[in-house]
């Protein structure tokens, strides 16, 4: 950008003939403080004077100067310049002016090389410097509209500090606080109303660790104690900025008091899962173990502390083949094929098997999904139950073989009036199939087959309305003859529970003092 200067310049040039003076008026300038600065060594500047008024200077050099410069003294102004660059600058000009010489320094400054030539005549002094973009300006023209926006930018930042909810300040390198927002000051009102006015203000969080640029922050939390006894919770994060620190406070007193919610949580939990008989193992949903209780411990036989350390599931899985705490597999790969079965349908939520153990224990294992990708397992000691079931499977076989024994042919119904039991010899008087009678048959069937099977008689319904009498029966006896020309001795008994006994056998096949019951008790 060319400059314009407000003062007009003397130029005088060959011939002795002087130049009138030309003023002109940079639009939309102003002018701001800026420092000197150095440039590089193609910053070449030509200015002569006569006396100390100046008279000529090449473009750059007229661009480089202001009015305030030519108003102050240029060629003083230039020698101070120059005297503060080079030490022995005054003594090589006041040398030269008397000799009417010429001498030229250089020197290397960590901003480039910096040259000067002089060239004193009786009349003219020129001066040609290097490496220097503004000669004697202390002051550089600046566009307005640049100015504008830097401030319309500084209001917007202003602003956007004051209204921020973050509590923000910032101490020098002395440790002293030297700025704060709006937020630090109610902060700081709610701490103390009596410190709040005075400066500095009272320290409320001592910083975090400085986090240098490009880096994660990482905050430290800190509790605040109000004047009216609350406490609130700020994680405090520290960033480096020339000589100061800024610190910011974020308010996180509902995350602690959600962590804390969060945690008493957890901890009922544990103390309920810790009352259970069943071992629980919950793996989150990289596998790896989170919640386990002490029923775990004593059905896996897994020592605490390695628990403890959040084992992953495959990890849990081995040990416990170690210890011979899962069913026996053929080989490796079939084994590597179940625990992919297991956490797949325990990721379905379809994982439902029995171990059956090395040791004798019977495990009942469930897997079960749960949120974000988790898995939770359960496993149950069912050994008593399955001994129990199959000592009860055992004495059911015992006592239909002692049924199927006897010459009596019987069916036994339940109060609501199920057949529930029968043997060989009621399937071959009536013909039935014993599977399927069980499942299918009530007294209402039963009785409706036998009369297909008989001559017409009201003993049938009889037999209905006793079975599903619900008051007190007593037992009693009657007869059917077949159509094959037999005829049946029909014996009803009631039972414990409002079940019914009945019995069938030929009326000339036994003694007349033959009991069914006797026989069955025997």
């Amino acid at each position: 950008m060319t400059l314009l200067f407000v003062q007009p310049i003397p130029l005088l040039f060959l011939g002795g003939l002087a130049l009138s003076l030309i003023g002109l008026f940079a639009l939309r300038l102003t002018v701001v403080s800026k420092p000197a600065q150095s440039g590089g060594s193609d910053d070449r500047h030509e200015l002569t004077f006569e006396g100390d008024m100046l008279v000529d200077a090449c473009p750059r050099a007229r661009a480089a100067l202001s009015h305030e410069d030519l108003e102050e003294g240029p060629l003083t102004r230039l020698s101070e310049r120059l005297a503060d660059i080079f030490p022995g600058f005054a003594h090589s000009f006041a040398a030269a002016q008397t000799e009417s010489a010429r001498f030229e320094l250089s020197d290397v400054t960590t901003d480039g090389p910096i040259s000067v030539k002089v060239d004193c005549q009786p009349k003219r002094t020129r001066f040609v410097v290097t490496g220097l973009p503004h000669l004697l300006a202390r002051k550089v023209l600046v566009d307005r509209a640049v100015t504008d926006a830097n401030e319309r930018e500084l209001t917007v930042l202003r602003n956007t500090v004051s209204t921020s909810p973050a509590v923000i300040w910032r101490e020098s390198s002395a440790g002293d606080i030297d700025w704060v927002n709006s937020a630090y000051l109610e902060l700081a009102e709610g701490v103390d109303p009596n410190d709040c006015t005075l400066w500095p203000p009272k320290r409320l969080f001592d910083g975090a660790a400085i986090t240098p640029p490009g880096e994660t922050p990482h905050a430290r939390r800190a509790p605040l104690t109000l004047q009216d006894g609350t406490t609130r919770w700020f994680d405090i994060t520290s960033h480096g900025h020339g000589n100061a620190t800024v610190h910011y406070a974020c308010d996180s007193s509902k995350t602690v008091q959600a962590e804390e919610t969060l945690r008493n949580f957890m901890q009922t939990l544990t103390q309920t899962f810790a009352a259970l008989p069943v071992g629980l193992a919950i793996f989150d949903r990289s596998r790896q173990l989170q919640l386990f209780n002490p029923a775990l411990m004593e059905l896996t036989t897994l020592e605490p502390e390695w628990l403890a350390a959040r084992p992953t599931l495959y990890d849990v899985i081995n040990r416990m083949r170690e210890k011979r705490m899962l069913p026996e597999r053929k080989d490796f790969k079939d084994w590597r094929r179940k625990l992919v079965e297991l956490e797949n349908s325990a990721v379905n939520g379809t994982y439902l098997e029995t171990w059956v153990l090395p040791t004798g224990q019977t495990y009942k294992v469930t897997g079960r999904p749960h949120p974000e990708g988790a898995v939770a397992f359960l496993i149950e000691d069912v050994s008593a139950e399955i001994s129990l079931t199959r000592k009860f499977r055992r004495e059911l076989e015992v006592s239909q073989s002692l049924l199927d024994n006897l010459p009596q042919a019987i069916a036994v119904f339940d109060a609501s009036g199920n057949l529930t039991l029968s043997n060989e010899a009621y399937s071959t008087l009536w013909g039935t199939d014993p599977e399927l009678v069980l499942e299918q048959t009530n007294i209402v069937d039963a009785s409706s087959h036998w009369q297909t099977k008989s001559l017409p008689t009201p003993l049938w319904g009889d037999v209905r309305e006793f079975v599903s009498h619900a008051g007190e029966r007593v037992e009693w006896f009657g007869s059917a003859d077949l159509e094959d020309g037999g005829q049946l001795a029909c014996r009803f008994l009631p039972l414990a529970g409002g079940a019914t006994l009945v019995s069938f056998e030929p009326a000339n096949a036994l003694p007349a003092d033959f009991s069914p019951l006797a026989s069955l008790n025997n």
